[in-house]
């Protein structure tokens, strides 16, 4: 039922369009309201009632039954399609050129045929012309078959490329991700070098404060000593201190010798320079190759 519902509204809508045959032969578009089925023609009113002084028993369809009327007939509308000149919308085609083999408008010919000597009414050169209707059908039809045919190939094409495109896609990023991988092994094996050389100098610096401080209390603790024993009269006493203080002192001085206070020691780090020319160097992470591209230039 909805198909059937579906089906009579729409040629309704179409029937809006069908002209009265008998009008349509003075060049006058009346809109038609009864279709003749053994005439296989459409009448207005007045021309309906013509059509039954005549033909009173032919079987007849009204508006009110526009589900009957027939759906492929040619209409005010596609008469209007071919007749309106592709570039001048408000105008009509009604002139041929046949050096050109060009329908016309009337600015058409003007504009782009004033030299052309052929230049006749359509009305005319069709007299000139055989007419192969059918002929024309199946050429048309055989045309939109294999337009429907390169669509759905071409449609499936895209589709098959966006899945190409896709993968890779993520064939581009796999190539990235194992790019920072590589890069991200040499970027430990840089700060493994740079943790074993900040060890040693913190090793080697520590150690060097360890024996300041050392020699350091080991001073600080004799110069107690001195003051404690210089006023007690105690020359034994004094000798014994006397030589060790001479001895650390020597020791503390030839250590200072050993290590003089320096500037704050430079870490330097020097880019591998190869690897960031040849990065900046590269246009791209590869080379993108439409194949259909690359068999066009093989041909």
């Amino acid at each position: 039922m909805a198909n059937s519902e579906g089906s009579s509204l729409k040629r309704s809508a179409l029937v809006n369009d069908y002209v009265c045959g008998g009008c349509s032969m003075k060049n006058i578009y009346e809109s038609a309201d009864n279709f003749c089925d053994m005439c296989v023609n459409f009448f207005c009113g007045k021309c309906m009632f013509l059509h039954d002084q005549i033909y009173a028993n032919h079987s007849k369809h009204g508006r009110e039954e526009a589900n009957k009327w027939p759906l492929f007939t040619f209409t005010k509308t596609m008469e209007d399609f071919l007749l309106k000149c592709d570039v001048h919308k408000d105008k009509k085609l009604k002139i041929f050129c046949p050096d050109h083999r060009q329908l016309c408008c009337t600015d058409c010919v003007s504009l782009n045929h004033r030299q052309c000597t052929n230049v006749a009414l359509s009305s005319e050169s069709v007299k000139n012309l055989p007419l192969d209707m059918q002929l024309l059908l199946n050429n048309l039809q055989t045309v939109i078959d294999e337009l429907n045919k390169l669509k759905s190939t071409q449609e499936a094409n895209i589709q098959s490329k966006e899945v190409l495109c896709s993968e890779k896609q993520q064939e581009i990023q796999d190539l990235q991700k194992k790019l920072n991988a590589a890069l991200d092994a040499l970027e430990n094996t840089t700060l493994k070098e740079l943790n074993k050389v900040q060890t040693k100098l913190q090793t080697s610096l520590e150690r060097i404060v360890d024996n300041c401080k050392r020699l350091k209390d080991d001073l600080q603790s004799l110069s107690e000593a001195v003051n404690g024993v210089r006023f007690k009269s105690k020359k034994k006493i004094e000798f014994i201190a006397c030589i060790k203080c001479l001895d650390k002192i020597q020791e503390s001085e030839s250590y200072l010798k050993e290590n003089p206070v320096k500037v704050e020691s430079l870490i330097i780090f020097q880019a591998n320079a190869d690897i960031e020319q040849f990065l900046s160097t590269q246009p791209s992470l590869g080379m993108i190759v439409d194949s259909m591209q690359s068999q066009t230039l093989q041909m």
